[in-house]
């Protein structure tokens, strides 16, 4: 099974959790870390505590944005630990296609379930107008 820590400035991830647990039920592969709120430990010292439990072996740690504290933290700890695969920009359809993976995750299987989540970022303005233009179905 594979393993996510989602962590975000804020509560982000814990409410990407909650949402992912919607969906797909009680998700005991899934952790939820904020950075920079009222935590007791500094969010790469939470992750250390999870994979030193868990192992690094199909940890994907998903973060909130390129660039921002919380990913250049997870940038350092992929530097000592390669075998965790860093994502940022996480959403909701590259969570459950992560979580919902019963197998280890290939790297060419990893790069079609980033595309996919990508494509779920849709201008729902632009497909209205471009229906109501007589243009593809919604």
């Amino acid at each position: 099974m594979n393993t996510i820590i989602l962590a975000s400035h804020g509560a982000l991830s814990q409410g990407l959790k909650q949402t992912a647990e919607m969906i797909l039920g009680p998700a005991t592969n899934i952790y939820a870390l904020s950075a920079y709120r009222d935590e007791d430990e500094p969010i790469e010292q939470q992750i250390q505590s999870i994979v030193s439990k868990l192992g690094k072996e199909n940890l994907f740690i998903l973060t909130d944005i390129l660039g921002g504290s919380v990913n250049n933290e997870m940038i350092g700890l992929l530097k000592k630990e390669p075998a965790i695969r860093l994502i940022t920009g996480m959403n909701l359809p590259l969570v459950i296609s992560i979580a919902t993976q019963v197998n280890p995750i290939a790297a060419a299987d990893l790069e079609l379930i980033i595309e996919e989540s990508r494509q779920s970022l849709i201008d729902c303005n632009r497909l209205l107008k471009k229906s109501n233009e007589g243009g593809d179905d919604l």
